[in-house]
């Protein structure tokens, strides 16, 4: 699979959410959408089911402006197809480097803590999952991390690469867990031939 599409600039979207009024961050929406995505929200019936949850959970339940709306779908697609890339090819939305580790550190905790209210929402029932269990408990821990100011801004940077990477496979193993792949879902709405 190509992936032709690349997730948007965080602080170009970021500034698209705080003009149209969004109280979340670049990195909070896109943990909001890969949570979706992840508890297996996509095509079919989910449509538009999960703007419908983004419109709920981000937005007191109305639509956003089309402003708003074209880079969401966008954010929307391009991340379901990082997710079903089979390169594992995903990534997080975050600052880049150059916005320091502490703001990095407070866009991860972000990410993940809304990844997760995405994946409840849309799949109230994954912790009966015994194989994920351990997962989203592990994220549950990094949401809570926090930080001291006085620290070596060096070890926290290579602490927060650990932790980011350690949140890419842990989302991408929801992912396996819970979604159903797009192939695996355009073939089952492919008719038979006969002959």
């Amino acid at each position: 699979m190509s992936i032709q599409n690349s997730l948007p600039n965080y602080q170009s979207f970021d500034e698209i959410l705080h003009q149209q009024s969004v109280a979340l961050t670049a990195a909070e929406m896109h943990g909001l959408i890969s949570g979706l995505l992840c508890s297996g929200n996509h095509g079919g019936n989910h449509e538009s089911s999960w703007q419908t949850l983004v419109h709920d959970l981000a937005n007191d339940g109305l639509a956003f402006s089309q402003v708003l709306a074209l880079p969401l779908r966008e954010l929307y697609e391009t991340t379901f197809e990082l997710l079903d890339d089979s390169s594992f090819s995903f990534h997080l939305l975050l600052p880049d480097e150059e916005a320091g580790v502490f703001e990095c550190a407070e866009a991860l905790a972000g990410w993940v803590n809304h990844f997760l209210l995405g994946l409840g929402v849309a799949n109230p029932k994954l912790t009966k999952n015994k194989e994920i269990q351990e997962v989203i408990t592990d994220l549950r821990n990094i949401g809570m991390l926090g930080y001291d100011e006085d620290e070596d801004q060096e070890e926290l940077s290579q602490a927060l690469e650990e932790v980011l990477e350690y949140v890419r496979v842990a989302v991408q193993l929801c992912y396996i867990a819970f979604a159903t792949p797009k192939a695996a879902g355009s073939a089952k709405n492919e008719k038979p031939t006969l002959h």
